[in-house]
């Protein structure tokens, strides 16, 4: 069993292009802390990246928030700052998961391979807290159930301190830590 690192969604459109934030924007440094951290400690960081198409506009997300973002393809597709080398680093305790939408139901098959099996601890971070990283929490939440998951909490940003703040009070609710 190991301990998973799971970095939600920390993408140039999601700190400096569509949908970009000066919350966002100041978490590269801790994040790319922690990811170094996680490696250097025998774990394994798991980058999850908001992947769409040239459709998304017509997609049930794209109805609901209509900004296009993280179109494949696009440089604001790609990991953003100093985690951006991680795309392309070939160690097997780093992966890449494309998703089509807030949470991805493959986030748990990724994890169990990364990890061997079931993951003793999982830590969440990224963006956005009320959006992608509480859903992707709870699907990890639900997959594994005698998991310690974790979200620090300080190291995530939505687009407001309201919005980031309600998303913890429903995390804690579900019995995941905040750190």
């Amino acid at each position: 069993m190991k301990k998973l690192l799971v970095i939600v969604d920390y993408q140039n459109d999601f700190v400096s292009g569509a949908l970009g934030s000066p919350a966002a924007a100041a978490l590269d440094e801790g994040i790319a802390a922690a990811a170094a951290a996680a490696l250097d400690e025998g774990g394994a960081v798991l980058f999850t990246r908001d992947t769409h198409g040239g459709d998304y506009l017509d997609t049930r997300e794209g109805r609901f928030l209509p900004v296009p973002h993280c179109i494949a393809g696009t440089g604001g597709h790609h990991l953003y700052g100093q985690l951006a080398p991680y795309e392309s680093d070939p160690r097997a305790t780093i992966a890449v998961l494309d998703k089509s939408t807030f949470g991805s139901p493959d986030i748990a098959q990724a994890a169990r391979k990364l990890c061997g099996g079931e993951p003793e601890e999982i830590v969440l971070c990224g963006v956005v807290t009320n959006i992608c990283v509480l859903c992707n929490a709870v699907l990890l939440h639900t997959a594994f159930p005698n998991s310690r998951i974790c979200v620090r909490h300080k190291l995530c940003a939505a687009a407001s301190q309201e919005a980031h703040e309600n998303a913890l009070s429903v995390l804690k609710g579900l019995g995941i830590e905040l750190l």
